[in-house]
């Protein structure tokens, strides 16, 4: 089954056990920068920052719902403790960049080793002994 994240299908499913073996989350779902509301509260955190308020810039709650919306479409195929699956992150700033890298989730993470596959067959090579080993 194929899906977009934020779409109709991406809430309230949960894909507990066999329903779910494996995530494939292509590219980063950034939100629609030139949506006029995401903009106001993005200027609205810009200038409580600057004000002295602690809290986030625009620019790292827009990173933050991203990141959100990845970590919970990852999260959908993880029920229990022993549920498995495995995740494929097809873009690259997954792992060159340190704030999307950062924005996973620590168990996710592991040893924070940025595992990388730079070809199709190697990504199947490696499903194929994820699966074995379970």
């Amino acid at each position: 089954m194929l899906s977009v994240i934020g779409g109709k299908m991406s809430e309230g499913i949960n894909f507990a056990d066999d329903l779910a073996r494996c995530v494939v989350v292509t590219g980063l779902p950034y939100p629609d920068i030139s949506d006029p509301v995401l903009r106001e509260k993005m200027n609205v955190l810009d200038k409580e920052l600057s004000g002295g308020v602690v809290g986030l810039s625009g620019r790292s709650y827009y990173h933050n719902l991203c990141m959100r919306a990845v970590n919970q479409s990852i999260g959908r195929a993880f029920r229990h403790a022993n549920d498995y699956a495995a995740v494929i992150l097809v873009d690259v700033r997954y792992t060159s960049d340190p704030r999307v890298w950062n924005g996973l989730p620590q168990w996710l993470r592991g040893n924070d080793r940025k595992p990388r596959q730079h070809s199709f067959s190697g990504t199947i090579s490696g499903l194929f002994r994820f699966f074995e080993a379970k």
